[in-house]
C-alpha cells in the first residue's frame, strides 16, 4: 500500500540537495527510485521488476496539527487554499500550489510553482494522483477510478503548462523524466497524509504521464490506469495511416470515403471557406491552418466521435453541393482550425508540441487522397505548431525505452483502449504475468472507460484494481460511466 519504498542493494546515496532538505522528515528512507536525500534523477536507470517496497511515510517533523488543513500546511513548499466555494458532495477542496526544482538533477538551480487541486473525502480511502498532461480544469471534479472507489483525488498540473511554467521558460527542462521528477515529490509530500492504496491516473497525454511516472518511480503508487495512452514511434509515425485507411472495417468503408470526398471539397473551396475562419492567426498562417485542420479531420472524427452520432457522426458529413458556412461547420465541429493553430490554441498548447518533436513523437501528416489539392505536403507535424527555430530534435530511444519497461518489468498497470480511436494504433503492450492488463471498448473512442467495457472486460479491470486498492468499488463501473467524461477536445 502506502509504506513503499524502492531498494536496491548497492543503491548509493549522495548528500540531500537545498530543496529537498524540508522533505527528508516524510519517510524514513527513499521513496520509489529516487530518495528524500537524492534527487529524482539518482533512481536507478533500469529499476528491476523485483524492487522491494518498504517504508513507513513519516509527517514532516514538530508538525502538530491535528486537522487536514493544518498538516497539509506543515509540509514543506506547499501553499495551501480552502475552498468552500467549489463544492462537490463528499468531498473538502484544497487548492494547492507545491515548489519545485526547475531541473530535478540540480535543484539548486531555480525553482517554479506548480498547481494542485486535493479533492478531500477521508484519509481512511484510497487516493488517486492524477493528471490530464496539460494545464489544469478549475472545476470541482473527480475521475472514474475515484468514484468507482470512493477514492480521494489529487490533481496536478503538468510542468510548463499554464501557471506551473517556470520563468525563464527553459524548455531543456521539459522531458519525461523531469514531469516524472515532479510526480515523485508530489506522492513523497503527501503520502504520510493517505495510508491507504495510491493509484495514478490520466487520460490520453495524462495517461501517458502516468505511465512514466511509475517507469521512473515505480513504488509510488500500488497501481496505475492509464486511458486511451498512446506510445508514438517516430516524429512522423506511418502507422496511424494504415489504422485510418481501416478503422471501422468494411462497416464504415462508405464513411470513410464520404470523409476523404468532403475534405477534397473543402480544399476546393478554400477560397470561400478561410475568409468565414473566426480567431487570429500570426504565428501560423490561416490558409495552412486550413489546410493542416482538413488533413487531420478524418482522425479528429474517430478519435471523439461516435460513427452512429446522428448530429455529428457519418450520417452528418455534408452532402454533395453543401455551402461553405455548412463545410466549414463541420469542419469545426471535428478538426477546429482555431483549436489546431489559432494564436490562442499555440500558446496554450506550445508545451505539448514541444514534447511530442522532442520524445512523445506525432502521426505522419495523413495526407492520402489529399496531394493534388494541398498547398503545403509534409506541414502538418509537430515541428511546425513551435515558434521558428525552436524545435528540438527528436531523440528516438526515449519511448522504446518505455514500452520495453512495460513489457518486461511493470507491475499492475491496466490500460484502457477504444478500438475506433486512432491513439490505439500504437498500444502498450503490458504482460499478463506481471498482473498488468490491457481491455479495449468495442466500437469505442478517444472517451473510452472501465464502466463502457464489456460486461466481462469490466468484471475483469475491476476485479485488477480491487486486488491492488484492496476493497472492492463502491459504485457500479455502469452507473459511473455517465458522469466522468471530462476530457477536452485537443490538439493531437
Amino acid at each position: 500500500m502506502s509504506s513503499r519504498r524502492f531498494v536496491l542493494p548497492g543503491d548509493p546515496r549522495g548528500p540531500a540537495p537545498a530543496l529537498l532538505l524540508g522533505l527528508i522528515g516524510l519517510t524514513l528512507g527513499s521513496a520509489c527510485g529516487g530518495s528524500a536525500d537524492s534527487p529524482p534523477d539518482a533512481a536507478p536507470p533500469d529499476a528491476p521488476a523485483a524492487a522491494v517496497c518498504a517504508e513507513t511515510w513519516m509527517p514532516p517533523p514538530a508538525c502538530a496539527a491535528t486537522d487536514l488543513e493544518g498538516k497539509l500546511r506543515c509540509i514543506p513548499g506547499l501553499t495551501v487554499t480552502p475552498r468552500p466555494d467549489a463544492p462537490l458532495p463528499g468531498y473538502t477542496r484544497y487548492d494547492l500550489s507545491f515548489t519545485q526544482p526547475v531541473d530535478h538533477t540540480r535543484p539548486e538551480a531555480g525553482t517554479f510553482q506548480q498547481r494542485l487541486i486535493l479533492m478531500h473525502a477521508s484519509a481512511e480511502r484510497p487516493m488517486v494522483l492524477a493528471t490530464s498532461g496539460y494545464d489544469l480544469s478549475q472545476r470541482s471534479r473527480i475521475d472514474e477510478v475515484a468514484t468507482l472507489f470512493g477514492a480521494n483525488e489529487l490533481w496536478y498540473e503538468h510542468r510548463f503548462f499554464d501557471v506551473s511554467t517556470p520563468s525563464p521558460a527553459d524548455y531543456s527542462k521539459l522531458d519525461i523524466r523531469q514531469a516524472a521528477g515532479d510526480a515523485h515529490r508530489i506522492a513523497l509530500a503527501l503520502h504520510w497524509l493517505y495510508p491507504k492504496a495510491w493509484v495514478n491516473t490520466g487520460i490520453s497525454k495524462g495517461g501517458m504521464t502516468s505511465v512514466y511516472h511509475r517507469r521512473f518511480y515505480p513504488c509510488d503508487v500500488d497501481a496505475t490506469v492509464a486511458y486511451v495512452a498512446p506510445s508514438s514511434r517516430g516524429a512522423g509515425d506511418p502507422a496511424y495511416l494504415d489504422f485510418l485507411a481501416n478503422v471501422g472495417g468494411a462497416a464504415y468503408a462508405t464513411c470513410r470515403a464520404d470523409l476523404r470526398d468532403v475534405q477534397r471539397r473543402m480544399l476546393t473551396q478554400r477560397e470561400a471557406i478561410v475568409p468565414l475562419l473566426d480567431g487570429q492567426y500570426t504565428q501560423l498562417a490561416v490558409d495552412k491552418v486550413f489546410e493542416m485542420a482538413v488533413i487531420e479531420l478524418p482522425f479528429a472524427f474517430w478519435q471523439y466521435t461516435s460513427p452512429q452520432d446522428p448530429t455529428a457522426g457519418c450520417g452528418a458529413i455534408p452532402a454533395q453541393g453543401a455551402t461553405p458556412a455548412a463545410l466549414l461547420a463541420f469542419l469545426q465541429l471535428h478538426s477546429s482550425p482555431a483549436t489546431l493553430g489559432g494564436d490562442a490554441s499555440l500558446v496554450r498548447y506550445r508545451a505539448y508540441y514541444h514534447q511530442a518533436a522532442a520524445q512523445l513523437g506525432f502521426p505522419s501528416p495523413l495526407e492520402t487522397g489529399l496531394t493534388d489539392l494541398l498547398r503545403y505536403p509534409g506541414l502538418d507535424v509537430a515541428a511546425t505548431f513551435l515558434p521558428a527555430g525552436t524545435a528540438p530534435a527528436f531523440d528516438a530511444t526515449v519511448m522504446p525505452e518505455i514500452e520495453a519497461w512495460v513489457k518486461a518489468e511493470g507491475k499492475q498497470l491496466l490500460f484502457i483502449y477504444g478500438e475506433y480511436d486512432p491513439w490505439s494504433t500504437r498500444l502498450f503492450d503490458p504482460t499478463s504475468s506481471n498482473d498488468s492488463h490491457l481491455y479495449v471498448q468495442a466500437g469505442g473512442s478517444h472517451r473510452a472507460k472501465i464502466s463502457l467495457l464489456s460486461a466481462t472486460d469490466r468484471a475483469g479491470a475491476l476485479g485488477a484494481l480491487g486486488r491492488w486498492i484492496g476493497q472492492a468499488p463502491v459504485v457500479t463501473a455502469r452507473s459511473a460511466a455517465s458522469d466522468l467524461d471530462d476530457l477536452e477536445r485537443r490538439p493531437r
